[in-house]
């Protein structure tokens, strides 16, 4: 046989359905091509904005309205070693990447726009990170609300770099094998 060989499915009653390994790899390709299309086009481009969209609101909601616990049990769950608003600054700076970077390419593909949204989950351990470090480091001063919560917006808006400094600092302060040379 050729390189394009022919594969025979039962088609039912009596009838056999055709394809060519030509015809897969277009139905492949077709396949994958919700990923490269601009996400405004795209089904998935648009639930995941919408996803993102109802997110943000939701948080400026949980971090503006002031409301009371009705039970006295989720108000001491509440108080824990890292406070709500940690992860909701860490949430809106990993937010204000994705919609900035939007606005600089503005026709980005559905797997770029995917992309973006991966620094979300990414953006709540860094946060709460900085959040423990900065008792270390501040000192005292760590319990003002306006610069933890900056420092934290900050570390989710630019996720990558929040990694790779942390990961800078945390090599020079913690003991282990160092590379001579």
């Amino acid at each position: 046989m050729t390189d394009q060989s022919v594969d025979i499915q039962d088609g039912g009653e009596g009838g056999g359905h055709r394809s060519t390994r030509g015809e897969s790899a277009d139905r492949s390709v077709a396949e994958r091509e919700w990923v490269r299309r601009v996400w405004y086009r795209s089904r998935i481009g648009l639930v995941v904005i919408g996803v993102d969209l109802l997110l943000m609101v939701l948080l400026m909601g949980g971090t503006v309205v002031a409301y009371e616990v009705p039970f006295s049990e989720l108000d001491r769950i509440a108080e824990g070693i890292v406070p709500p608003y940690v992860y909701a600054f860490s949430l809106f700076g990993a937010l204000g990447f994705v919609f900035t970077a939007l606005i600089e390419e503005f026709d980005s593909s559905t797997g770029d726009l995917l992309r973006y949204n991966f620094r979300l989950p990414a953006a709540l351990p860094l946060g709460v990170g900085i959040y423990l470090l900065s008792g270390v480091i501040l000192g005292n001063s760590a319990s003002e609300f306006p610069l933890v919560a900056g420092t934290v917006f900050l570390a989710g808006l630019y996720v990558n770099l929040a990694y790779k400094r942390l990961g800078a600092l945390a090599r020079r302060l913690l003991p282990g094998r160092r590379k001579n040379g």
